[in-house]
């Protein structure tokens, strides 16, 4: 009930307060009250972050039309969620698709953007373009971005920085590979991927950041990655972003699970005090999944 009324108060203020610092308790973005998620595990002077459901469309769907009406569907069922919620559509529908979001809870994402502002780079998108078209999150290293468009850790981190410079909030995601999890190599991937795309990103700008995990194995496979499995890979992440960083950082970042999410397995996931939230590939691209997720029992 304690979380349901923290998130529910957050909701109530416009975005940018939602994520200012408390006056009495000098929390940092992203932070709100005391943790009930996790309780047994979460120290009460931990700051709860607010949930944050995030749907990548990905190639999909395949026309503008079936775009805008899947939009309007997800914005309706958006008005009941107390999470923070964003949808990243492909380039040629971010204009319309945003205006069907307008004066719902539904925030716009795209889901990459080339490292250049302007230039000879056909087919190439940049971080100026997708803002001006009303977009405030974007997608940096996405393991599918990494794997068939070769995106190296070197320019996912001058892809980070430039959507920083930008003004645009950045979801770094970081992740193995089936043999790589096979191998046990776990931890030393996503302490990899996040020392190297991270390079130069300052503690303020660090706050601004949402790391999401992806165990690539279990995008699309029909493997699992179960809940305690999953709470224990983002407990590392956010004592390497403390090791990088420091324990107030840290705190404030908020990490989300991206791997074949649905309405099934959202509630328990959103249940480990490190999960903060879901980034969801296919369900979103249903109106009543992804409507279930975005609505999640805390």
């Amino acid at each position: 009930a304690m979380k349901k009324a923290i998130l529910a108060a957050a909701l109530a203020l416009p975005i940018a307060d939602a994520f200012a610092p408390s006056p009495l308790s000098g929390a940092m973005p992203g932070l709100r009250a005391a943790s009930t998620r996790g309780a047994s595990t979460v120290s009460w002077n931990m700051m709860a972050r607010r949930p944050f459901i995030a749907g990548n469309w990905k190639m999909n769907p395949e026309t503008l039309d079936d775009a805008i009406i899947l939009a309007k569907e997800i914005a309706k069922s958006s008005m009941t969620a107390t999470a923070q919620v964003a949808i990243c559509a492909p380039f040629p529908y971010l204009w319309s698709v945003g205006n069907e979001f307008k004066g719902s809870n539904v925030e716009l994402g795209a889901q990459s953007i080339y490292f250049e502002d302007k230039g000879a780079y056909t087919g190439a998108v940049s971080a100026c373009m997708v803002k001006s078209v009303g977009t405030t999150h974007v997608l940096c290293g996405h393991s599918e971005r990494r794997t068939i468009f070769h995106n190296d850790d070197n320019s996912v981190n001058k892809k980070v920085l430039k959507v920083l410079r930008n003004g645009l909030t950045p979801m770094l995601c970081i992740g193995e590979s089936q043999n790589e999890y096979e191998e046990g190599l776990v931890k030393a991937i996503c302490a990899t991927q996040m020392s190297k795309d991270l390079k130069e990103v300052t503690k303020a700008e660090m706050m601004e950041i949402t790391i999401a995990y992806e165990p690539v194995w279990a995008i699309g496979t029909g493997l699992t990655c179960a809940p305690d499995e999953a709470q224990k890979v983002h407990e590392f992440i956010r004592s390497h972003i403390a090791k990088m960083y420091d324990q107030e950082t840290a705190d404030a970042v908020r990490i989300l699970y991206g791997g074949s999410v649905t309405g099934e397995t959202v509630d328990e996931l959103m249940k480990r005090a490190d999960i903060d939230g879901c980034l969801v590939g296919g369900a979103s691209l249903q109106a009543a999944s992804f409507g279930r997720i975005m609505n999640f029992n805390p």
